[in-house]
C-alpha cells in the first residue's frame, strides 16, 4: 500500500509540475500545441480542458489512495489497542489471583511466615521521640 501511495504521490507531484509549466507560460503552451498539428485555438482550449480533466482524475486517486491508507493504518493501531487491553485484562486477572491465595501460616516458632520479613526483635519496636533540651 504504501508503495502505491508513493507512486501516486510522484504522480501527481509531476502533473502538477507540467500543468504549471504549460498555464504559466505561453510559448511552452503553444510548442505543446503544435508538436500534434498546427496552433489554433481551439486546439489549446481542447489541451486546457484535457488537463483539466487529468487533474481530476489523478486528484480523485489522490484521495481515494490517502483515505484507503489512513483506513487502514487506523484498522491496524485499534487491533494493536485492542490485543494491549487483553493482554493488561490477563495480566491483572493473574496479579489478582495471585493476591487472593491463601497464605500459609507457620506455627513454627522461628520460622517467618510466608510474605513476612524476618527482622531482628529490635527493628520491631517503635522508634524512641527524640530528645528535648
Amino acid at each position: 500500500m504504501l508503495f502505491l501511495k508513493r507512486i501516486v504521490t510522484v504522480l501527481a507531484l509531476i502533473y502538477l509540475l507540467l500543468a504549471l509549466l504549460i498555464l504559466f507560460f505561453p510559448f511552452v503552451r503553444t510548442s505543446t500545441v503544435g508538436i500534434f498539428s498546427a496552433y489554433s485555438l481551439p486546439m489549446e482550449i481542447n489541451m486546457l480542458l484535457g488537463f483539466t480533466w487529468a487533474s481530476v482524475f489523478i486528484m480523485g486517486l489522490l484521495l481515494i489512495t490517502e483515505n484507503l491508507d489512513s483506513s487502514l493504518l487506523r484498522r491496524g493501531a485499534s487491533k494493536q489497542e485492542q490485543k494491549i487491553n487483553e493482554l493488561k485484562a490477563q495480566l491483572f486477572d493473574t496479579q489478582k489471583a495471585l493476591a487472593a491465595a491463601p497464605t500459609i501460616q507457620s506455627t513454627a516458632p522461628g520460622i517467618p511466615a510466608p510474605g513476612a520479613t524476618a527482622y531482628p526483635p529490635a527493628y520491631n519496636t517503635p522508634p524512641t521521640p527524640p530528645p528535648t533540651y
